[in-house]
């Protein structure tokens, strides 16, 4: 039986990776899928970012489960585009109730050493851009009425402060007590938050891609 049959997901950073793992692994419980990735490189990162064509693919993907999917490319931070992006997929699949905010950068560099800019580009994507998601989601799931369910993906990183990694670190600390404010108060009537620790994410100068093949059964 699909525990998410007739519900829609929505997905940030779900062109690749634990994002796409996210999205298929919804769909095949059921879910028609919203999902949305920056698909560009960032100044403070290292690593390859995600393209256009891997996005596009994690939509395929998503089609072959036999359900809907709509996809674009977009930066958390531009609160107006994500909330046009949500209107416009909720009016074409008909709902919203599973929000997974998964979207999130990770650099490196001695704390005294990083720059403004490296500062202020992994709070605004890992922070602020996170809050941008909820405010464009969380009226709708009040405004259904029929509850919801909010995910944030944090790290351990969101649990204890490690070398090399301040601005991560601080990034993702803020978004354990974000989901904490949402999760533990009447602010959303009907819908509930929580931030999981992606304990796949590790300190170190290589990137991994996740797969399905990373996330455990329920």
């Amino acid at each position: 039986m699909q525990r998410l049959a007739g519900k829609v997901a929505l997905v940030t950073g779900a062109a690749r990776g634990q994002g796409r793992a996210h999205a298929l692994r919804l769909a095949r419980e059921g879910a028609d899928i919203l999902a949305f990735d920056a698909c560009t490189g960032f100044e403070g990162v290292e690593y390859d970012p995600s393209t256009p064509e891997d996005l596009t693919e994690t939509g395929r993907l998503v089609e072959a489960e036999d359900r809907r999917a709509v996809v674009r490319g977009l930066d958390a931070r531009d609160l107006a585009a994500v909330t046009e992006f949500v209107e416009e997929g909720i009016a074409e699949l008909g709902g919203l109730d599973v929000v997974v905010v998964n979207h999130g950068i990770c650099g490196y560099g001695f704390t005294w050493e990083l720059s403004e800019a490296q500062w202020e580009e992994m709070i605004s994507v890992n922070l602020t851009g996170v809050w941008k998601v909820l405010r464009a989601t969380v009226p709708h799931l009040i405004e259904q009425g029929r509850g919801g369910s909010i995910i944030i993906t944090s790290s351990v990183a969101g649990l204890r402060g490690l070398p090399f990694l301040a601005h991560y670190s601080a990034a993702k600390h803020g978004v354990v007590g974000l989901a904490r404010s949402l999760g533990g108060s009447p602010e959303r009537p009907g819908a509930r938050g929580d931030a999981r620790p992606d304990l796949h994410e590790r300190p170190a100068p290589h990137t991994h891609q996740m797969t399905e093949a990373d996330v455990p059964e329920p």
